[in-house]
């Protein structure tokens, strides 16, 4: 299993690279919002190639369906928590639909970079590296801080745009730390498993 993850530190090499005077992740955001999870997407792109000090990969089609599959999926547990408070007439349950939407999300939260890399099994392999990462609540544990700043931080004047953004590119950098341990991994045990570039098990073709 990698090393324990931190949201604080991912933030913290998120904004070491946004920020950097060499990278136009910055100058990039400023439109990724306009086309919803197809830009975002673009952009997600854009910052594994930065990552990787390479082309960025292409784009698939279908982000934007893609995007509302996994933030529908995520706000169907919440509303499930929503409608039991309400049939119970228990209003404390409410509070629980912000850990179950995250539950749900944490399944998806490698979703994106998985399909720029052209994984075929996306939800299959996407709840793979969650259990890679430590499983559900240590990604949890992650997941929410980096929510709180994507969603908050515009408010504590770190511009919205920015703030999502650093959200996202901290997901990308926890995505290549797996992938590079995962490689590290195989060079020295062997190829218990064997891996194509997007991550997915070829073991069983």
């Amino acid at each position: 299993m990698p090393e324990r993850v931190r949201a604080g530190d991912l933030l913290r090499r998120a904004r070491a690279l946004y920020d950097s005077p060499s990278c136009d992740l910055a100058e990039a955001a400023c439109g990724a919002w306009r086309g919803g999870f197809a830009s975002g997407g673009r952009w997600m792109a854009r910052a594994l190639g930065q990552l990787r000090g390479g082309p960025p990969p292409d784009v698939p089609r279908g982000m934007n369906a893609l995007g509302l599959v996994k933030y529908g999926l995520a706000g169907a547990a919440a509303l499930a928590c929503v409608g039991l408070a309400c049939l119970m007439g228990c209003w404390p349950l409410l509070v629980l639909g912000i850990p179950a939407f995250y539950a749900v999300e944490t399944q998806m939260v490698f979703l994106f970079p998985l399909a720029l890399d052209g994984s075929e099994h996306l939800f299959r392999e996407a709840r793979r590296r969650t259990s890679r990462a430590g499983g559900t609540l240590v990604v949890m544990s992650v997941v929410l801080p980096l929510a709180g700043t994507m969603l908050f931080g515009g408010f504590a004047r770190q511009g919205f745009v920015r703030s999502w953004c650093l959200g996202c590119l901290a997901v990308c950098i926890w995505y290549e730390d797996l992938r590079g341990h995962e490689t590290a991994v195989e060079l020295t045990t062997g190829p218990l498993v064997t891996t194509n570039s997007a991550g997915e098990d070829l073991s069983r073709s």
